[in-house]
């Protein structure tokens, strides 16, 4: 089992980064690898649903299955994934944040506008084949909810929010 906690600053006001935290036509600029994904069971977005997303990693594409375990937007959000071998368990929380405390001068938000704070939670559990896989590279599970974070950072704070369209 991999535990891993992750924590990034966005120069934005929490309800922007939530507004583009659920728009799914985003998924793609900041999910890194994802191919497409469908709608399976409940309201896309709400507590219960779930989807099929296919992901390129490790150059070959895999498929996994998402459910959403707890929506209680703008402060937490939390999600189960499945695929052959793994199961990772997800759980975002989001706060409002001062960017003169949380950041040195030379990242202060140019527009002091506030900022958000986001720490993910993530569990990985692995049966059969994988475990060996975990073992042999641990880095590849740990590093991969802080790859999402920083390009979801990325994309948010270039978003053109006066057009309402990624940049």
């Amino acid at each position: 089992m991999i535990h891993t906690q992750d924590e990034i600053i966005i120069h934005l006001p929490l309800s922007k980064v939530i507004y583009l935290f659920q728009q799914p036509e985003y998924f793609k600029h900041w999910q890194h690898g994802l191919i497409d994904f469908k709608y399976l069971s409940g309201a896309p977005g709400a507590q219960g649903s779930t989807r099929q997303m296919r992901i390129k990693m490790a150059g070959q594409a895999i498929t996994m299955k998402e459910e959403i375990t707890l929506v209680d937007l703008p402060h937490r959000w939390k999600a189960t994934y499945k695929l052959k071998g793994v199961i990772n368990y997800q759980d975002n929380k989001f706060e409002s944040c001062s960017d003169s405390i949380q950041q040195p001068l030379t990242n202060i938000n140019k527009n002091n506008q506030g900022s958000t704070r986001w720490l993910a939670q993530s569990q990985f559990k692995f049966t059969g084949m994988m475990r060996w896989v975990a073992k042999a590279r641990p880095q590849a599970f740990e590093k991969q909810t802080r790859q999402h974070m920083n390009d979801f950072k990325i994309f948010a704070e270039n978003y053109d929010f006066k057009n309402d369209r990624p940049t």
